[in-house]
């Protein structure tokens, strides 16, 4: 695969993540996500900021939060996230079709971001998603290997062997994680709501390496 395999997939779950908040009553909007102290409404705003961010923007905004990174995120998504509804709508619709990204992530990654994010929506709102298999493989292997701060999957991940369910995956080698990938995945980009649909015996060594 090469980008424009992977801007593909994320214009499809752009696009079905759109559907979603299309679908959503004010209600919904305002219930938590699993992203701790954000509500559907900052989620949605997040995706939509991170789709159109500059190196030069994001670097001003960074340095007003005397470069706390998670601060920054945080605070960021619950500004926008006060926007109105409609224009919260207006906005994720708009991001199907851009395809930039900010170095040094990589267009395979805004796919996992993507998933992860659309999932911190729709697992609280119990509304589910047959993911393709390939976008689910895709970011698996991007949770898996990456390193960095926000999502530090490939620590958290070793020495265990992780097995999808539903898809033809695994990685690593030790004690046993096994369950659907969306969850495998979830799980790596460190939320708890996962963990009941994975089973075996390295299961709460992940559990414990996720905070």
């Amino acid at each position: 695969m090469d980008a424009t395999d992977y801007w593909a997939m994320t214009d499809t779950e752009r696009s079905a993540f759109a559907d979603l908040a299309d679908s959503l009553t004010p209600a919904q909007w305002d219930q938590p996500s699993l992203c701790n102290g954000w509500k559907v409404r900052d989620v949605v705003s997040h995706v939509t900021d991170g789709s159109m961010q500059t190196l030069g923007k994001s670097m001003l905004i960074l340095a007003k939060y005397g470069f706390r990174m998670n601060t920054m995120i945080e605070r960021e998504a619950q500004k926008g996230g006060a926007h109105p509804t409609d224009e919260l709508r207006k906005g994720l619709r708009t991001t199907v079709g851009v395809h930039k990204v900010m170095p040094p992530t990589k267009p395979a990654e805004v796919v996992m971001e993507t998933i992860v994010h659309q999932q911190d929506v729709r697992r609280p709102l119990g509304i589910k998603r047959d993911y393709p298999a390939d976008e689910l493989k895709v970011s698996l292997d991007c949770a898996a290997t990456m390193g960095n701060a926000l999502v530090p999957g490939k620590k958290r991940i070793a020495r265990l062997h992780l097995r999808a369910t539903d898809v033809d995956w695994e990685h690593g080698e030790g004690d046993e994680v096994a369950g659907p990938g969306e969850a495998l995945l979830m799980a790596m980009a460190g939320r708890p709501a996962a963990f009941p649909d994975l089973k075996g015996p390295g299961v709460e060594t992940l559990r414990s390496r996720v905070k």
